[in-house]
């Protein structure tokens, strides 16, 4: 018996249905930051130009928002004739948009104290913030983008009252490079969904403990592959923070582990400026306020002291799913793998031959206790 299946495609762009639409494919990752989708039609729309609003409503079924963002290029097509319409989430805005510090502004990018600064002046965060609040207010920033604030969480660590100049928006940095520093000493990840919703969460690459949804071989197509490797493990690490220059280093932690059997002792080094509190090189604890170096050792650790397990997976199913969620990839026979993976990146396609998205997943380590963000 043959299943028919009715795929959908609707694609609205500056507030018009387009009817001239022959396919679209668009993609989320939890490390590129925001998502982006290509449109493909016969010829340019009459109404819209780059920087209007683009939505795709598609799917097999499941007919939901696949994307909201903005056309950012028309890229034409000679043979075969056709133009694509490529867009990205707003959340691009931030790699695009840096402050112009020319001396009467650095203030307002810098962390200090009343009378840090030759003028008597303070930087933003006299007192220290967390780093949702500094996500937040980098954000705020610029120009077209919004969001929830309830949507960017974070550690709630005060940070900037042991080292300030740390967090100082140097001159020529983009807003995204600023927070993209402040997630990795954080192990957070700021990005955006398929419907535009900007989310930051604790995001660490290996799975949970439930399983979101199952993968099967009957829900697998051609082309899926899988990976096991331990050539990127690391069973010690060592993570370096900022440095007081009192003539000892950085302040750092540790985290070792016995070697996976078979697999040489190795070492990997974190390091991160932005990091206030750890040891001196002798051991003894500083004390101080901010991010510690032995606690991101502990998080960090698990996430390279373990076999790393990879795939690409397509398939025919239409569901609503995204990065940060954990797939039970049940295909021992076909792929070596049956265990329970993170996703970290979902895409799909509509077009010529019908319905597909492929599933890019990573597995191994120990399993997380995040719950999966909302798709």
């Amino acid at each position: 018996m043959t299943t028919v299946r009715n795929v959908s495609l609707t694609v609205t762009f500056a507030s018009v249905v387009l009817t001239n639409v022959l396919s679209a494919r668009g993609e989320v990752s939890a490390d590129s930051g925001w998502p982006t989708c290509s449109v493909f039609v016969t010829a340019k729309p009459t109404t819209g130009n780059e920087e209007d609003t683009l939505t795709v409503v598609a799917g097999a079924g499941n007919n939901v928002t696949r994307f909201t963002g903005k056309v950012r290029r028309f890229r034409p097509s000679g043979f075969p004739k056709s133009i694509e319409m490529v867009c990205t989430g707003t959340l691009a805005y931030a790699a695009e948009w840096a402050p112009v510090l020319d001396g009467s502004t650095d203030v307002a990018y810098r962390f200090g104290v009343t009378g840090d600064f030759p003028d008597g002046s303070q930087g933003f965060f006299a007192s220290g913030g967390t780093d949702q609040d500094i996500v937040r207010w980098v954000l705020d920033q610029v120009p077209g983008i919004t969001y929830t604030s309830g949507n960017i969480g974070g550690t709630g660590t005060t940070l900037g009252l042991s080292a300030p100049r740390s967090f100082d928006w140097r001159n020529g940095a983009t807003a995204w490079s600023y927070i993209q520093n402040i997630d990795r000493a954080t192990l957070y990840r700021t990005y955006q969904t398929r419907d535009g919703t900007i989310r930051r969460v604790q995001m660490i690459g290996h799975p949970d403990t439930t399983p979101d949804f199952t993968l099967a071989p009957q829900d697998i197509l051609e082309g899926a592959s899988g990976d096991r490797n331990t050539e990127q493990t690391r069973n010690n690490l060592r993570v370096l923070g900022h440095d007081y220059g009192v003539g000892v280093g950085p302040v750092q932690g540790s985290a070792t582990d016995a070697p996976i059997s078979g697999v040489p002792d190795r070492w990997e080094t974190f390091t991160s400026d932005l990091i206030e509190d750890g040891n001196d090189p002798l051991g003894s604890a500083y004390g101080l306020t901010g991010l510690n170096a032995d606690t991101l050792a502990g998080q960090i650790l698990p996430d390279v002291d373990k076999e790393f397990v990879e795939a690409s997976v397509p398939s025919w199913r239409d569901d609503t799913h995204g990065p940060g969620m954990t797939c039970l990839l049940d295909c021992l026979d076909r792929l070596a793998i049956g265990e329970p993976m993170w996703v970290a990146r979902h895409a799909w396609e509509v077009g010529p031959n019908g319905w597909i998205a492929t599933y890019g997943m990573t597995g191994g380590g120990l399993p997380q206790t995040n719950p999966a963000p909302p798709v």
